[in-house]
Parts: C-alpha cells; structure tokens; sequence
C-alpha cells in the first residue's frame, strides 16, 4: 500500500501562481521518516505543538529579522534545522512530486478548454452536461499530482493525506470525488485511486509539513521566475 501527502501554495484570491506539491511512498518508508522528522523536531522544543511550516519559517518582519517562534534564531541555527529536514526527505524512499499553473493564464484559456481541465463532461455533439470548475485553477496541479503519484507507485490503492486545517481541505475532496467518477480516467487507474482522502491535522503528520516545504518553494520559485526582467 501507497501513501502521498499534498499540500498547496497560492490558492489564495489574488495569487499569481496556484501549486500543489507533497511526497508519495511506501507505508513502511513512510513510518521510519515520520519517527526521524520527530526526532529532529524534538530537538527544537520551542516548536512544540506547531510541527513545521515553512511560511512561517521563512517569514520575516519589516527588519528581515525571524519572527514568531524562530524569533532569535541565527542563521546557523536555522541553516542546520532546515538541512536536518531536507536529508530526512532525502535519505527515505519517499518521491517528490509537485505542478503548478499561472493563473492568468489559465483564466485566459477559452471557457470550452477550462471546463475540459477540470471534469466537464461532454456529450458526442459537444454539448456540456457538467461543467468542471472553470474558475479554479487549483484543479489542475491536484489532478497532475493524484494521477501520476498513483501512475508511478504502481500501487494496488494509494492514500492520500491532505491537512485538516487548510481550505484546501474542501477542495481536495471535490476534487477527488471528480476523478472518481471522471471516465475518461480509466478504470484500472480509478481503481488505484480509491484508496482514501484523510484529513490528519498538519501539526500533527510529518508527512504533510513535508509537502508544505515542498510546495512552499515551488510557489516562490515560480513567483521569481514571473518577475519582470529589469
């Protein structure tokens, strides 16, 4: 059995840039990293209760100084946190897997296309008998991520897992109920979908503060990218 966390970036009004990213693994690779990024965390008890998260591990305030419980934190000290993170990512055999979608230009898409990427139905005229979501980017990167986690597993049933305390909590399960029933997903593939979508708080699962990083920095990544050249 398969397991793969997501976690989103810039589904927010506004964003420039709407990214899902996580990890996905085997249930054994993925209990021995969750005992390690344990141990890492519990080595920093002025993150007790809060877990990771990377927007607040990379904020700053106005003076470029950490805020909130990093407060006080050298560089040195966050450098090697961080690092102690990514080898923990890295030296278990859970994958990395992310997408993402400028918004502009997604919306600028005809109607007919962004109903097409996000679950409308047609009948044999081209008439529409459901509409997607044409409005909502954040169907696309989803999509991306559940279908090839679950095409690269190769797993009988894959679990995914996103946090209990995000609105992309709803989301992701509308989404989910979409390629369900999506036929022109084939059925072998639906199947391996069907596994479960849990909703485990954030603080709480170290394989969703991974997905958090990871989609963290694909979203800033991308932003700079979109950056005018000056």
């Amino acid at each position: 059995m398969m397991e793969a966390y997501f976690d989103e970036s810039g589904i927010h009004d506004g964003a420039k840039v709407c990214v899902v990213a996580g990890f996905y693994g085997t249930q054994p690779a993925w209990r021995v990293f969750e005992n390690q990024w344990k141990k890492i965390l519990s080595d920093y008890p002025e993150l007790d209760g809060e877990g990771f998260h990377a927007k607040r591990f990379f904020a700053r305030n106005e003076n470029q100084e950490r805020v909130g419980r990093y407060i006080g934190w050298a560089d040195e000290k966050a450098n090697r946190f961080l690092e102690r993170l990514l080898q923990c990512i890295i030296r278990n055999r859970v994958f990395p897997i992310g997408y993402g979608v400028v918004v502009d230009d997604f919306l600028a898409l005809p109607l007919v296309s962004r109903q097409w990427h996000t679950g409308a139905r047609f009948s044999i005229t081209g008439d529409v008998e459901t509409s997607g979501c044409p409005s909502k980017p954040y169907y696309l990167p989803f999509q991306f991520c559940a279908l090839k986690s679950a095409q690269l597993s190769n797993a009988e049933k894959l679990h995914y897992f996103v946090g209990i305390d995000r609105t992309f909590q709803g989301y992701a399960a509308e989404l989910y109920n979409f390629l369900m029933v999506d036929e022109r997903i084939e059925l072998a593939m639906r199947n391996r979908l069907g596994g479960t979508l849990l909703n485990p708080p954030a603080a709480e699962t170290p394989g969703l503060q991974a997905a958090d990083l990871l989609a963290n920095r694909i979203y800033r990544a991308a932003l700079k990218k979109l950056e005018p050249i000056s």
